[in-house]
Parts: structure tokens; C-alpha cells; sequence
């Protein structure tokens, strides 16, 4: 198998990190590596991190340019030692293997036709076609013999801005090289949310790109806007996340969980046996109503309801689109644990340990008998074990 490159910051890290899962997945064998211009956190995923330090800025030729500096270090992939690399954006997912794109011979770059917002580009640029540079197959060794980064260089900064206003590291790459690329199928990137002249599902694109505004979508994921506050006491440390299982009280894993830079709770998980729950909570979620003593009772930091539904006085409300991006990712009703995973995950925690989730092998300790519950857990159960897999969370029961 080959080697994978991206080409990202700092604020493409966490987007990247998910990218590089998705391309693991399904090709175990493949290399990883990330050419940055400063140095990137190892927990990304990558095997190999190059350095490529830009002499100037190259952003913002034309009104609303919003591509990046960053986007311009695959001008310069020419200078990684090896034959042939496929890059891709971070904002892409890799759904299968792709032994048949690697398989396919290269002579310059293989990259796919744009979808019909480019084709005002390739009119404005003279071309028929336009090629989409977030997925290329890059024969290294060739276009090193036809001073590639040169050719793309010198249209960078002579080539007069097309009537589209769209003047950046993609457009480069068709005009200097145009006749030196070749079109693939459109199922090795394929744009998520874009029109095509011969669409396809979604789910049958080999590599499915997240361009523009729809980059939410990619990570099935909210922004946590309004639990922003909490990302530095999350952020590179270690969590303990208490649910509220009855196995719970099986194990005294109280010190363990106080030993933990920071603590999340939920609900009604009241602490009566601290050598099995622990004493210390950073933030407690709240799915019901509470009165003023039974949550102050928990000497919580912080305390927020996990939607707009519930009135207790809170330090903030997690918002309702958050929830739904989630159900909508899950196919029901996210549980408290589940979100409070997710913001653990999103703001990088150095590690996520769970106390107190058996995902319904036993009741939750202050149900009644009986209690439906409007959860998925089996396939809560499910992502949580794939994220145990790859050393995201441990599970301890």
C-alpha cells in the first residue's frame, strides 16, 4: 500500500485527525504522513511529519479568497522523497479501500473532474475541464523532471486573476500543468452537497470530499460554541467520565476517578459510595430538573443542562443543534454519556476514562423498574468499542 499525504495547520488538526482515521480504516497498510509548516501533534495519527517552511504568504489573491497558506504546500510535495504519493485534503473521508486508485498508472497526476462550480473556472481558465486538486495521485519523480513547483510558482504570480475572482493553489495546478492531467472517476472524490452531470450515492464515493461551508457535516460533530469554556480543562488532560450504571457500585474505582484532572457527571448519579464513585466533579450534564440543593450537592465547577428543555440554573446550555447533529449520526437520541464522549473527544483530551457504562447491561441506579429508555445504547455500545479500538476512551467495568 502507499503513502498518504495531507497538508494541514493547526486548524485543520482535529479535522485531519478524523481524515486519517477514515483512510486507516481502510487502508491499514498505508503510510501516513503530514507536511506542516510547524511541527503537529503526534495524537492526529500520522507516522511521519515533514516540515515545509513557506518563505511568503500566498493567500488572499482577490476578493474573498478564504483558502489558506497551508493550501499552497502541495506546490511544494516535490520535495518528499519518494516516487508517488496520493494526497488528499483533511476535509475528506475515506469510505473504502482504495487498492484500485493506487493500482492505477500515473504518469503525472490522476485527480477528478470538478463537479459544475468548476466548470466556470475551466471557462475562465480556457479549459475544458477542471480538475480538483484535494485528492491527487502524484507521480513525484516525473513532475520533479518538469520542475513542477516552478511552473505552478510562476502562474502564482503572473497569471492575471480569472474574470471568477478565483486565484489560488488549485487553479494554479490546472494552468501550469493542464495537459498533464489526467481525469479519473469521480468516485475518488467525490463532493459532498455539489451537482454533478452524473451523480452518484453518496455512499458508493471511494473518497467523499466536504468542501465549502459543509465541513460540520463531515465530522457529524458540533462546535461546542457555547461549551467553550471548558476546552482548557479538557483540553491534554485526563478525564473521568462517571455514568450512572448499577455495575457502578461493583468496583471501587473511587480513587481512580478522583486521580483525574477532570471529573463529568450526569443527572441524578448523586454520590452516596464515594470508594466506588469518586468525590471530585468538573461538570455535571443535566437531563432532568434538579432542585437548587441536590445540585449543589455535587460542589460541581461547572454545570450545564444538556438541552434547552430543562430549567436549572446552569453555568450553560449545550445547544439543541449540537444534539441533533448527533442523532442524526447515531439514528436516536444521543445519552448524556454519549455527548459528554464527544465533547471530551472534540476538545482533545489526553485521555477518556469511562466508570459506570455497561450501555444497559444493568439499570441506571435511580430508575425505577420498568423505565424505557429513548436511547440507542447497542449502538452507542457499538462507536464507543470502535473508539475503545483506537485507544480513544477505556471502558472500565
Amino acid at each position: 500500500m502507499g503513502r498518504i499525504v495531507f497538508c494541514i495547520d493547526n486548524n485543520y488538526a482535529q479535522m485531519a485527525k478524523v481524515s486519517i482515521e477514515s483512510y486507516k480504516k481502510h487502508n491499514p497498510r498505508a503510510e501516513i504522513i503530514v507536511v506542516s509548516e510547524e511541527p503537529m501533534p503526534q495524537s492526529i495519527g500520522y507516522h511521519r511529519n515533514v516540515i515545509i517552511k513557506l518563505d511568503r504568504q500566498f493567500r488572499n489573491r482577490g476578493f474573498g479568497d478564504r483558502i489558506t497558506n497551508t493550501a499552497y504546500l502541495k506546490l511544494f510535495l516535490t520535495q518528499l522523497d519518494y516516487p508517488t504519493i496520493l494526497y488528499v485534503d483533511a476535509d475528506t473521508i475515506c469510505q473504502k479501500p482504495l487498492d484500485e486508485l493506487f493500482s492505477l498508472p500515473c504518469e503525472y497526476i490522476n485527480l477528478c473532474e470538478s463537479h459544475h462550480y468548476g466548470k466556470k473556472q475551466a471557462r475562465a481558465i480556457g479549459h475544458e475541464k477542471y480538475g480538483l486538486t484535494g485528492m491527487m495521485v502524484m507521480n513525484l519523480s516525473n513532475l520533479r523532471k518538469i520542475h513542477f513547483t516552478e511552473l505552478c510558482l510562476d502562474v502564482e504570480k503572473n497569471y492575471p486573476t480569472p474574470e471568477t475572482g478565483w486565484q489560488h493553489d488549485e487553479t494554479c495546478i490546472n494552468v501550469a500543468i493542464g495537459d498533464k492531467l489526467t481525469f479519473i472517476d469521480q468516485k475518488f472524490n467525490y463532493c459532498h452537497n455539489r451537482t454533478y452531470t452524473h451523480p452518484i450515492p453518496e455512499e458508493d464515493a471511494h473518497i467523499l470530499h466536504y468542501v465549502g461551508k459543509d465541513k460540520g457535516d463531515m465530522i457529524q460533530r458540533a462546535t461546542y460554541q457555547e461549551v467553550a469554556i471548558l476546552k482548557d480543562k479538557i483540553k491534554g488532560k485526563k478525564v473521568a467520565i462517571v455514568g450512572n450504571a448499577k455495575s457502578l457500585f461493583d468496583k471501587k474505582y473511587g480513587e481512580d476517578i478522583d486521580d483525574a484532572d477532570f471529573v463529568i457527571r450526569f443527572n441524578r448519579g448523586f454520590i452516596t459510595r464515594p470508594e466506588c464513585q469518586g468525590l471530585k466533579t468538573g461538570l455535571l450534564i443535566l437531563a432532568c430538573n434538579l432542585s437548587r440543593d441536590e445540585i449543589k450537592s455535587y460542589h460541581a465547577q461547572y454545570v450545564a443542562n444538556r438541552s434547552g428543555h430543562y430549567d436549572n440554573e446552569v453555568d450553560f446550555t449545550i445547544g439543541n443543534d449540537e444534539r441533533a447533529k448527533m442523532k442524526n449520526y447515531i439514528g436516536s437520541q444521543p445519552s448524556t454519556g454519549f455527548m459528554a464522549i464527544d465533547i471530551c473527544l472534540y476538545f482533545e483530551a489526553k485521555s477518556i476514562n469511562l466508570y459506570g457504562f455497561d450501555f444497559e447491561a444493568t439499570p441506571t441506579f435511580y430508575n425505577p423498574e420498568g423505565y424505557q429508555t429513548q436511547h440507542d445504547y447497542a449502538k452507542e455500545r457499538e462507536i464507543i468499542k470502535e473508539y475503545e479500538k483506537r485507544g480513544f476512551v477505556k471502558i472500565n467495568s
